[in-house]
């Protein structure tokens, strides 16, 4: 690493505040119909038109906009990615980052004291929190792709019952049920994620095939057998021995020959590798008691410990930054 990549990793905030700031504030709805001077977008959006351009003149910067004479507008990608009525639009995972943004600051704290910045409530607390929360996993997936990827990375030809054990918006399984009409899915979720979810499942016209049971997955039984279990980004948030339990737990609910499904940032065994599960690593320490990513060689001896066998990775195709750890009973 040179010395203009390490100020530029250590300044990374400036940019990311930026962007953030631009989808909080609607800049970029703002914007949609035609190019506009900093001063229209600052009285349409009720802004200080001074500030406005100089936020403006940023993004154009970071090519997020597009800067002709003193008007700007949407760059293809803002287009794409950066408008609510977007199919891909990814703003609500931003917009989570954004209300991340408190927890990195206190980072040194948690650093001292080995404790969560906030309250490790999985976002339950506050009906606002929760909401963007479980916006952020939906738009994060429809923007990437990733339920076309999981349809075809697995084999699910035969599945008839799936259980999605956290699903929050419920994303693959809509997907997964209108990909194979076969299936039928059951969602395991905290009650205040499923007040969101019934939302998802009934805009998707799927609530004959997809059933909404509220628990604890920690605390409480779940009841069912069933072809495959998916953990979508569930192991991250829990401590190992929890883990462990987690998938002897599941394991009694699967059918003979039946899967369970892990997708998560998969470390090496040096745990320091892919980057993005060692960096999320660490917003885990700021948000949950004890979560973190976890290596292949942990995970599979979950699996073995729970009678699974045939234990393998399967990694996910670019921008998807996930893989998926399968054990079959």
């Amino acid at each position: 690493m040179n010395f203009s990549q390490l100020i530029a990793l250590a300044s990374g905030h400036g940019p990311a505040r930026i962007v953030q700031t631009a989808v909080a504030l609607g800049i970029f709805d703002a914007l949609e119909s035609s190019p506009q001077a900093a001063k229209e977008v600052a009285t349409k959006l009720n802004l200080e038109p001074n500030a406005t351009e100089l936020l403006l003149n940023a993004l154009a910067a970071l090519d997020v906009l597009d800067k002709r004479a003193e008007h700007f507008s949407l760059s293809d990608s803002a287009k794409q990615y950066l408008l609510q009525n977007s199919a891909r639009y990814v703003g609500g995972m931003i917009l989570f980052e954004d209300l991340s943004w408190q927890s990195w600051a206190n980072l040194p704290e948690a650093i001292r004291t080995g404790r969560s910045a906030r309250p490790a409530n999985m976002y339950q607390d506050d009906p606002n929190e929760t909401e963007i929360f479980i916006n952020a996993m939906d738009s994060l997936v429809k923007a990437r792709g990733d339920a076309e990827v999981l349809a075809n990375a697995l084999d699910w030809q035969g599945v008839g019952e799936l259980l999605d054990v956290g699903s929050g918006p419920a994303t693959y399984p809509i997907a997964l049920c209108k990909s194979f009409t076969n299936m039928r899915a059951t969602i395991f979720d905290l009650p205040g994620t499923l007040k969101i979810t019934e939302r998802f499942v009934r805009e998707a016209e799927m609530s004959k095939r997809i059933m909404l049971i509220a628990g604890d997955y920690r605390k409480d039984p779940i009841a069912g057998k069933y072809d495959v279990i998916l953990l979508s980004n569930i192991i991250h948030g829990e401590n190992y021995q929890n883990n462990q339990a987690l998938i002897g737990k599941l394991a009694l609910n699967l059918k003979p020959s039946g899967r369970i499904v892990i997708k998560d940032h998969i470390l090496d065994e040096s745990r320091a590798n892919p980057a993005v599960g060692a960096i999320f690593s660490v917003l885990m320490l700021l948000t949950t008691h004890g979560g973190r990513c976890y290596s292949f060689g942990e995970i599979k001896i979950w699996m073995e410990s729970a009678g699974l066998s045939r234990t393998q990775q399967i990694d996910l195709p670019p921008p998807l930054t996930s893989s998926l750890v399968v054990g079959t009973l």
